[in-house]
C-alpha cells in the first residue's frame, strides 16, 4: 500500500512538472489562446502532451531524463517557430500559403483547380452565410488565409490591404495576392530611397499607397501609381 502510495506522489510530482514548464513555455512565447497558436505549436502540444502521459508512470525513466526531454521538447518547438517566423520561404513551408478564392467580384481559377487547396464551394457558402453574406455575388473578396481563417469584404466595403514586407523580407505569397511583382516592389522602394533590409513591415493599402514602418520605428507612406499597378497585374495574368 505505502509503495503505492509512494508511486502516486511520484507520478504527481511528475505531472506537476510538466505543467509548470508548459505553462511556463506559453507564457514565454506569450501564446496562451488557440487563436494564437501555429501548426508548429499544434503538433508540439500532441508530442508534450505524449511524452507527460507516457512517462509519468513509467517509473524506469528518471525524472531527471523526464525533464530534460520536456525542455528539449520545448526548446525545438520555440526553434521551428523562430525560423518560421525569420525566414519567409520557412514560413510558407510551416504554415502555408494564403489561398485567394474570389478577386474583384470574380472566382480565381487557379486556386480552384489546385486539388492541395482542397476547396469545398458548400463550406464555402456556409462561412459566407455564417457572417451574414447570403449570395457569393455580393463578395468582393475572399481568401482562405495560412492559418485556416477566412477574410470577406463585400462589393462597397473598400479593399484590402497586404503585408508586402516583414522584418526586412518579402512576403511572396501576399505580394502574389495583391497582383504585384517582386520586381515592381523593388523598383517602388528604390524609387523612394529605401532600402528592403531597412523595413520592419511595409504595408499595401488599397491600390495606390504603401505604408511603411522602418526597423527605427518611425512611419512613411507614398503613393503610386495604379496606371503601373494595374500595368503590372496583367502582364503577369497573361
Amino acid at each position: 500500500m505505502w509503495n503505492e502510495l509512494i508511486l502516486d506522489a511520484h507520478s504527481i510530482f511528475r505531472l506537476f512538472i510538466g505543467i509548470v514548464i508548459i505553462s511556463a513555455h506559453l507564457t514565454l512565447t506569450k501564446k496562451q489562446s488557440l487563436t494564437q497558436f501555429t501548426s508548429i505549436d499544434f503538433i508540439g502540444n500532441f508530442i508534450l502532451g505524449g511524452i507527460i502521459g507516457g512517462i509519468i508512470y513509467n517509473h524506469s525513466v528518471s525524472t531527471f531524463s523526464y525533464v530534460v526531454l520536456l525542455l528539449a521538447a520545448v526548446g525545438m518547438i520555440s526553434l521551428f517557430n523562430f525560423i518560421a517566423s525569420r525566414f519567409m520561404p520557412a514560413r510558407q513551408i510551416v504554415k502555408g500559403k494564403a489561398v485567394t478564392i474570389i478577386n474583384h467580384g470574380h472566382f480565381v481559377i487557379d486556386s480552384l483547380d489546385d486539388a492541395s487547396s482542397a476547396f469545398d464551394m458548400i463550406n464555402f457558402t456556409e462561412q459566407l452565410r455564417s457572417r451574414g453574406i447570403f449570395s457569393v455575388e455580393d463578395v468582393e473578396f475572399a481568401q482562405y488565409e495560412s492559418n485556416g481563417s477566412l477574410t470577406v469584404i463585400k462589393k462597397g466595403d473598400g479593399s484590402l490591404s497586404y503585408v508586402l514586407v516583414s522584418k526586412g523580407q518579402i512576403v511572396q505569397d501576399q505580394l502574389e495576392a495583391s497582383g504585384q511583382s517582386e520586381e515592381w516592389l523593388t523598383k517602388e522602394l528604390e524609387h523612394q530611397g529605401i532600402k528592403l533590409e531597412d523595413i520592419f513591415f511595409a504595408e499595401l493599402e488599397g491600390r495606390e499607397k504603401i505604408y511603411i514602418v522602418m526597423n527605427d520605428m518611425t512611419a512613411r507612406s507614398f503613393a503610386f501609381s495604379l496606371e503601373n499597378s494595374q500595368e503590372n497585374a496583367e502582364q503577369k495574368m497573361d
